[in-house]
């Protein structure tokens, strides 16, 4: 009577194997049943027909994808036509469970041996089995459900399920209490070693623990209570007050999506919830891994738990398979007390009160001068801590001042010791916290073996020489009562830039690792704050995910509870500090914005792009009128357009039509006018007032939100047009109102704007909807177009305004994070693309489950992008790209879905085939070159290391896809992919001896990126310490860092000669964008990876590549532009923009700080890929240190930043990147030395 139980999920194998093998001994069961171990990867072979041909009965448990591997879709069928009685359990995927030959009542008994799980029951379930086919009376004993759910001590005689009970054995009253969630299935094995010792670390450091079992995933149908329930048994008193102060949680996958217990529940229960792991590596593959958790695991105990709101713990257990096939968790001990120590310090926050809390905040503050100290995209870091401790105050916080303003704020920091040496007095130096030499040397002889050397190599014996004054290390920052203000210490490579060349895995100084040991065990603090987007702290070296005591993160960090204010757009960076940097994530409002040339045009907003439109619009005009005219103003056109430096912008060809060059050169300007400017920072807490909620307001609904239409299309639909088809002709003319199509567009905005005002005159009361559809031009519109702008004006008034106001729990939840409160989970994403559903901020926000990447409609995205950079390099060289360069970021491709993945794939000529019902990704298809219509193009990719870490799923899908278009038997001049690698394996064959097969791997790599435990492109910090010569210095640095290769079984092997040879190939390099929010100016990252990519080609092939930025930012219509010409659209819609400058100007130091960084990382993209033009430097210097009411501003508020930014225009001048005009060079020298001078004497005060 053969039975044969097929599985690929180790437990349940073991378990299975082990009680058959009992009963077989004991002659109670046929020697014929068998269990078979298969994976995704089994492949069909005759003997499983043979084996499913002679038994009698099959019962399978899979576990992961659906039905749909090779092997399975052959079982089953085969099953099916030898109508062979199964069961298959494939619980989670779209099949859920097939079943033939058996009755409903049969199928619920062995389901329910299965789910009661345990020997008893797994015996009885193969004794049942076997009487069922005999056709016997059934004698076996029911299944029996023994506990479902319960409290775990392993000094218990027996399980609890009454909390009161249990805490009158084992509870210390007045102690924290901490709650531990883990699988019933390891209570029902016995499998408790870590639990064991996760309760007794506890319990030493003084918290109370309550280790509760349950299900993941319970089945209400049989009997199994719901999470819910076991949370209200077991975490909270019979009147519902929580019992506990944190949570560990142990299972993997996400309780909430999984419906087990909705958001709302853990919102009212408002714990904070920590994430322990259990790793399914054994402790010595984990501890010697780079990955810390393999591509599954990255998904079920990393991105899923995020949409619980979690907070990172560290892994306590690693998975052991013993001899008999039985699988334990085994404690790592050393994890496991820095997990209680993490739970304890979160669970004292509710229990101290704030009084005596200490709180240390933590400015970022790259480069690490007192020019950009609170360093932070898009944020006023100085005003919005300043409101911070305000708030502190009043919630009870030992806080001593309060700043009047953040001139006295920064007057206050720089009057303490910072990280800026030049700047640093022997007063700031004696009066400076400093931890001990010996001290700092006792923590150092504690720390693992590797990390000692790794530091006496790169930073010299302990106590190192940086910031090291007497022996001692110095710890800067300004103390305010209980609140320890402070700088984040520098990174490193500015104190040794020759490392840059050499090696990315560098240590961060001995200096760092003392500043955090100070704050945490010197002066004792209860929680940090980082503040803004982006530190270091989560970019040290170390394991991607699941770290160890030997990750320079955790090092540093240790057990602080960390909470981290950070801009909603940035998605994956602010992913890193929550994964690596354990970080309490509170997300802010970008930067708010309006339009480059808005109605109420900035009044000297580049006068002459005025003039030139109003001689345009006569030029449209006279054309039809007095064709006499027109030689005459063809001639002022003209000159106007070079007395704007557009001459490069909008070329003039003399064979063409001047009609044409008016179309284009009007379609430029009108497009300038309508791109984004920021017009100023966010402040955390302050919701948008005034004229910058309706300009917010009026951005947010200029493009489709969900289900909610886009206003700017909804009032360009009353005059019968498409948005876009005006922007792109925006020279014809609109007969009935007899004006440009770009005045059009004006007259547009400026209806867009009267419809939010008039919601806006009335605080977006609901009845002002009504209001807003009495305007004239409304009621007029037809019908269907009056019932769409009704959807906008309630979304207005219902959502959008009221998730607005809400802006303001940005503070309120950060001093909840203080309090040891749950922080609920939110999403995030650039709102102003589409993303209107975000808001509102002041979530702890998640990124998503990269199996699912690219989903369908990136992937339609992603081909558009891919045909527009081949159109436009065949229009602009005449050929196909047999090369192409691609940078990689982690968070646009969360933000955006997966585009640029689908874009790689798509031109090599690959699709992406979905898993029906997850539509996961499950393989790859070739797209026949019929179907294609051009050739397969050859694509390298510049992976982040954040990519590397987020994406490892990813990473072998695009490494595959190249393996597969390669196997392509096509002509060379139709398949660039095979030809190249066909080329470079033939020369490795020949060169370097190596097998075929070897060599056409190697040839085939096509993911690059950082070294295993490292990131970043090394071009920033090199352009940073000035310690570079040549173009070619920046492409040894980019080739340094980037060399590294991913696929296969290879992670990160450095094939420098290989990536070399790849830069020097290309022909287009690519980086795209998803949202307006941050642009390649925002911040020095950008051109760190695509201008180094830009570097690397200029140097290694001697001529630059064709660069591309591709813009989805509105997924219906998907653009794109040249680096060069997206850094003249950025340079005069933004940097020279007075609403840029005077939104700036708005926000003193910190405003001061961004526009020294839009200056340095102009001059970067400069020295990179020569995007600057003479006349950009001196609009720069004109607008920025000349201008006597900015310069002014400048000394009052930011001097710091005026000498950087004068600094940065003379070495670009030095290095030969600009010819200035003399005149302009004498005044910047002058001014330098002035600054010089006058900070000197500003230094010497302290």
């Amino acid at each position: 009577m053969k039975v044969i139980f097929l599985t690929n999920v180790i437990r349940r194998m073991g378990m299975m194997q082990q009680t058959m093998e009992k009963l077989q001994q004991e002659g109670k069961l046929d020697n014929a049943c068998a269990c078979r171990w298969i994976t995704d990867a089994t492949v069909w072979e005759d003997k499983w027909h043979k084996e499913l041909s002679s038994s009698k009965l099959v019962i399978m448990k899979w576990m992961g994808t659906g039905l749909d591997t090779p092997f399975l879709q052959r079982c089953v069928s085969l099953l099916k036509q030898l109508r062979l009685p199964f069961y298959i359990d494939a619980a989670g995927s779209k099949e859920g469970e097939l079943a033939q030959g058996l009755t409903p009542e049969q199928l619920a008994v062995i389901k329910k041996y299965c789910m009661f799980g345990g020997e008893i029951n797994y015996s009885n379930l193969w004794l049942y089995l076997q009487q069922l086919l005999q056709g016997e009376t059934i004698t076996v004993d029911e299944p029996n459900p023994i506990h479902w759910c319960g409290i775990y001590h392993p000094r218990a005689k027996k399980v609890y399920t009454d909390l009161v009970e249990y805490q009158r054995d084992f509870c210390v009253s007045g102690r924290p209490t901490a709650g531990i969630l883990f699988y019933r299935d390891e209570w029902v094995w016995g499998d408790l070693t870590y639990q064991t010792a996760m309760i007794e670390e506890l319990e030493a450091q003084g918290v109370n623990a309550v280790c509760v079992f349950s299900n993941g995933m319970p089945l209400e149908e049989m009997g199994m209570p719901s999470l819910t329930q076991v949370f209200n048994s077991f975490f909270c008193t019979a009147d519902g007050v929580p019992a506990i102060d944190v949570l560990l949680n142990v299972m993997k996958f996400s309780m909430t999506t999984g419906g087990s217990i909705n958001l709302d529940y853990l919102k009212k229960l408002n714990v904070p919830v920590l994430a322990a792991y259990t790793t399914i590596a054994p402790f010595e593959e984990w501890k010697d891994s780079f990955e810390g958790m393999n591509a599954m695991e990255v998904s079920i105990s990393v991105s899923l738990p995020e949409f619980d709101g979690i907070i990172h713990g560290v892994p306590i257990a690693h998975k052991k398979i013993l001899e008999n096939g039985d699988v334990r968790y085994l404690p790592n001990m050393e994890r496991v007390k820095r997990m209680a120590s993490k739970a304890k310090k979160w669970a004292m926050l509710r229990h101290k009160a704030n009084s005596e809390k200490k709180i240390a905040i933590i400015f970022h503050n790259y480069p690490p001068r007192n020019s950009n100290i609170g360093s932070a995209v898009g944020l006023d870091t100085i005003e919005s801590i300043r409101r911070v401790l305000a708030a502190m105050r009043e919630r009870g916080y030992k806080v001593d001042w309060i700043p009047e303003d953040t001139k006295e704020f920064i007057k206050q920091l720089t009057a303490n010791a910072t990280n800026d040496r030049s700047m640093l007095t022997e007063k700031q130096v004696d009066a400076a916290n400093k931890l001990k030499g010996a001290e700092y040397k006792e923590f150092f002889a504690l720390m693992d073996k590797k990390v000692q050397e790794q530091l006496v190599k790169d930073w010299g014996e302990a106590p190192g020489s940086v910031m090291e004054y007497d022996g001692d290390i110095l710890v800067p920052g300004t103390m305010n009562g209980n609140v320890f203000v402070t700088v984040q210490p520098p990174r490193g490579f500015g104190e040794d830039p020759e490392k840059i060349y050499h090696d990315p895995y560098v240590a961060p100084t001995h200096q760092y690792l003392a500043f955090y040991r100070w704050v945490r065990d010197v002066w004792q603090a209860d929680a940090v704050a980082h503040i803004g987007t982006h530190g270091s702290l989560e970019w040290l070296p170390g394991k991607n995910a699941g770290l160890d005591c030997s990750c320079y993160p955790d090092l540093a960090l240790g057990d602080l509870p960390n909470i981290y204010p950070y801009n909603i757009t940035i998605t994956g960076e602010g992913i890193q500090a929550k994964r690596r940097g354990a970080a309490c994530l509170i997300e802010h409002l970008p930067a708010p914005q309006t339009q480059a040339g808005a109605v109420q045009r900035a009044k000297e907003w580049q006068k002459q792009l005025e003039e030139l439109e109003k001689l345009m619009d006569e030029y449209v005009h006279f054309s039809s009128t007095q064709p006499d005219n027109l030689p005459r103003l063809q001639e002022l056109v003209l000159s106007k357009v070079a007395e704007a430096n557009l001459q490069d912008e909008v070329t003039y060809d003399e064979e063409k039509p001047f009609d044409e060059y008016v179309m284009n050169l009007h379609n430029y300007i009108t497009d300038l006018k309508n791109m984004e400017v920021h017009t100023g920072l966010h402040i955390m807490g302050q919701p948008p007032e005034d004229q910058q909620l309706e300009d917010y307001l009026w951005l947010l609904l200029r493009l489709d939100n969900g289900n909610i239409p886009s206003l700017t299309q909804a009032i360009a639909a009353l005059y019968g047009f498409d948005y876009y088809y005006l922007l792109e002709n925006s020279s014809l003319i609109y007969e009935p109102l007899n004006i440009t199509y770009g005045m059009l567009i004006d007259r547009i905005a400026n209806q867009c704007r009267e419809l939010i005002r008039c919601l806006q005159q009335r605080d977006f009361v609901k009845e002002a909807v009504a209001d807003a559809l009495q305007l004239p031009w409304v009621q007029q519109a037809p019908a269907e177009s009056r019932e769409k702008l009704a959807v906008v004006c309630n979304y207005i008034v219902d959502t959008l305004y009221p998730n607005l106001l809400l802006t303001k729990q940005e503070i309120t939840n950060m001093l909840r994070g203080f309090e040891g409160e749950y922080i609920e989970p939110g999403p995030s994403g650039a709102p102003s693309s589409g993303g209107a559903d975000l808001l509102p901020t002041g979530r702890n926000f998640y990124g998503v489950d990269p199996r699912c990447l690219p989903t369908p409609a990136a992937w339609e995205i992603g081909k558009t992008l891919g045909d527009q950079v081949v159109e436009r390099f065949i229009a602009e060289e005449g050929h196909y790209p047999e090369n192409i360069g691609m940078v990689f970021w982690s968070g646009a491709n969360m933000r955006s879905h997966g585009q640029c993945i689908a874009e790689f794939l798509y031109l090599m000529g690959i699709r992406p085939k979905y898993q029906s019902g997850s539509l996961r990704i499950n393989g790859l298809e070739v797209i026949p070159l019929m179907e294609l219509k051009r050739p397969r193009i050859d694509v390298t990719a510049r992976i982040s290391g954040l990519f590397r870490d987020t994406m490892p799923s990813v990473m072998q899908v695009m490494d595959k896809s190249v393996l597969l278009a390669a196997e392509q038997d096509e002509p060379d001049d139709l398949n660039f992919v095979r030809k190249h690698i066909q080329e470079d394996s033939k020369e490795l064959e020949q060169q370097e001896g190596m097998e075929h097969a070897a060599a056409w791997r190697q040839a085939a790599f096509r993911v690059f990126g950082d070294a295993q435990g490292t990131y970043g492109a090394g071009v920033a910090a090199l352009l940073e310490s000035k310690n570079w010569e040549t173009i070619d210095d920046i492409a040894d640095v980019y080739v340094r860092w980037g060399g590294h290769a991913y696929g296969g079984k290879t992670k990160g092997k450095f094939l420098p000669q290989q990536f070399r040879k790849r830069m020097g190939s290309l022909d287009i390099t690519i980086k795209n964008e998803d949202n307006h929010e941050t642009n390649m100016l925002s911040s020095d990252d950008y051109n760190a990876y695509h201008g180094g990519m830009i570097a690397a080609v200029r140097s290694i092939k001697g001529s630059a590549p064709r660069s591309y930025c591709g813009d989805s930012t509105d997924r219906t219509r998907v653009t794109m532009h040249s680096v060069q010409e997206e850094a003249k659209r950025l340079f005069r819609s933004e940097a020279i923009n007075p609403k840029f400058i005077k939104g700036m100007m708005q926000h003193g130091y910190k405003g001061a700080a961004d526009m020294a960084n839009m200056i340095a990382h102009s001059f970067q993209w400069d020295a990179t890929s020569a995007v600057m033009e003479d006349w950009m430097y001196e609009k720069y210097a004109e607008k920025y240190t000349f201008d006597p009411v900015v310069q002014e501003w400048l000394r009052d508020v930011n001097p710091w930043a005026l000498q950087r930014m004068t600094e940065i225009l003379l070495e670009a001048e030095q290095r030969g990147l600009w010819q200035a005009k003399p005149e302009t060079k004498e005044e910047l020298q002058k001014l330098y030395l002035d600054m010089e001078g006058e900070l000197e004497d500003r230094a010497d005060e302290h």
